[in-house]
């Protein structure tokens, strides 16, 4: 389901750093926006902020409102891993999980959303690493940690 995004006079903290000053933003559903600015401009800050990964960072915290179909984001009665499961995120770098196998990595979404059928995950697993062209190159390894994999593997 599409969702709106809607920032309004947002600042984005590390604890005394202002990082990122007054940012408004309107994201209708279904269209598609870019950030482009120099390194160090606060792109990825307020990406995070957008899926409350920002918070995660000791000290790290948003001022103004964040809004996905007029609910605020940082509001107390919302739930940080559903907001997660509706705003995913894209690193710049690869980010496999640590202790988690190949193939937990790869299903790591769908065990979130409640997914528990062994034979489902297993499909989803293959089709998701031959679609990334890296199932020939792992298939007899899954249950090895993710993070074992080169940094080209790991981005596929």
């Amino acid at each position: 389901m599409a969702k709106r995004l809607d920032l309004e006079n947002v600042d984005i903290f590390y604890g005394d750093f202002h990082a990122v000053k007054e940012v408004n933003l309107h994201v209708p559903p279904r269209s598609v926006t870019a950030f482009i600015g120099p390194s160090g401009c606060g792109k990825s800050t307020v990406l995070r902020s957008l899926n409350r990964m920002h918070e995660e960072i000791p000290g790290a915290y948003v001022t103004g409102s964040i809004k996905l179909d007029g609910v605020d984001i940082y509001d107390k009665k919302v739930d940080p891993v559903a907001v997660r499961r509706t705003i995913g995120m894209v690193f710049q770098r690869p980010n496999p999980f640590p202790t988690m196998s190949i193939k937990e990595n790869v299903v790591a979404g769908l065990k979130l959303q409640g997914v528990k059928n062994k034979k489902t995950l297993d499909e989803v697993a293959e089709k998701s690493l031959r679609g990334a062209n890296l199932w020939e190159e792992v298939k007899d390894r899954l249950d090895k940690p993710g993070g074992g994999l080169s940094g080209g593997q790991q981005q596929r």
